[in-house]
């Protein structure tokens, strides 16, 4: 084991019509014989440069494309673990992406599509060094139109509280501290996606927002016209939150999909500290320097930052 602390980077992206096609005309996913694949490709190009170790993604609607494409998106991203989980709903598919290291690497895998969930939920199960126990690194994409339905997916996912989870999906509704502009907007479609509860469900359950602890309230979606913006992309984790060094939201790529990639990174320390651990049953690695308060500007960058790359591969 390393004496090292060492840096695990998340990524969260819904696709849209899984990058087929153009963003004002989707749908190159219905030209099966040659779909258009450009979107797709600008979307890897701008996930590449965050060299994400964890990735989820929605809205894989790739068909019967989705071995290649899946297989595409792992060798351009140097992600060889990958998986796509089918979705109940209209082929709007679930992807995971794990690039495999001395500090991380695959056990299994288990998706759910059985009710509640509306898309499923896909489960990878982690080995994370310095864990007495597996990590969970869970996919979702909750219910469009169903505030209940929304609520229900919650519950099911905080049967995973009090283990080490990262949990990141487009949730289709507001954080606990959203609060955006509704002007001008149609109030029945608004209204549901503002109700809060499966984000308070979760956060009474332990899954702390990163967006939320790091006092990152840029939206994710509501970049195009005449929409709502709200975070409807998170990144949750039931681990300390001392661990978070890093988040942000990429507004580069608005051109390519109604969502914006959302990522974080968690620094770990390779030997936790006993005194320090989260319980004497659940083994967090806790941080080697002590937890700090966690202020505006010390949040979520205690530590240098990983540095992101450039498309070439260079660090910038």
């Amino acid at each position: 084991m390393s004496d090292e602390s060492f840096t695990i980077r998340v990524g969260s992206y819904n696709l849209f019509e899984g990058g087929l096609g153009s963003l004002d005309d989707p749908g190159g996913h219905r030209n099966q014989d040659d779909p258009d694949f450009s979107r797709l490709r600008e979307q890897v190009a701008l996930l590449k440069r965050l060299d994400l170790d964890l990735l989820g993604l929605q809205e894989a609607t790739w068909g019967p494309h989705s071995r290649s494409l899946a297989d595409f998106v792992a060798d351009e991203l140097d992600m060889p673990w990958r998986f796509v989980g089918p979705s109940n709903f209209y082929g709007c598919d679930l992807a995971a992406f794990v690039k495999v290291s001395d500090h991380l690497d695959y056990e299994n895998v288990t998706h759910l599509t059985g009710p509640p969930f509306v898309h499923g939920l896909t489960n990878v199960k982690l080995r994370i060094e310095g864990f007495s126990v597996p990590a969970h690194f869970l996919v979702g994409h909750s219910a469009p139109s169903s505030p209940g339905t929304r609520l229900l997916e919650a519950e099911m996912v905080t049967v995973h509280s009090g283990q080490p989870v990262i949990y990141v999906a487009d949730f289709n509704a507001a954080a606990t501290d959203d609060d955006p502009d509704t002007t001008g907007l149609p109030p029945y479609k608004t209204s549901k996606k503002l109700i809060k509860a499966p984000a308070q469900e979760l956060a009474a359950a332990g899954f702390h927002d990163i967006g939320h602890l790091c006092r990152d309230r840029t939206p994710t979606v509501g970049h195009l016209e005449d929409k709502l913006a709200y975070r409807a992309d998170r990144i949750c984790a039931t681990l300390p939150p001392a661990l978070i060094t890093d988040y942000g939201v990429v507004d580069t790529g608005d051109h390519l999909s109604d969502h914006r990639i959302v990522w974080a990174e968690l620094t770990f320390a390779a030997a936790p500290h006993p005194g320090q651990l989260a319980s004497t049953t659940l083994a967090l690695p806790a941080p080697r320097q002590p937890a700090q308060p966690l202020t505006p500007s010390a949040r979520c960058r205690p530590r240098p930052r990983r540095p992101l790359l450039r498309p070439e591969g260079r660090a910038l």
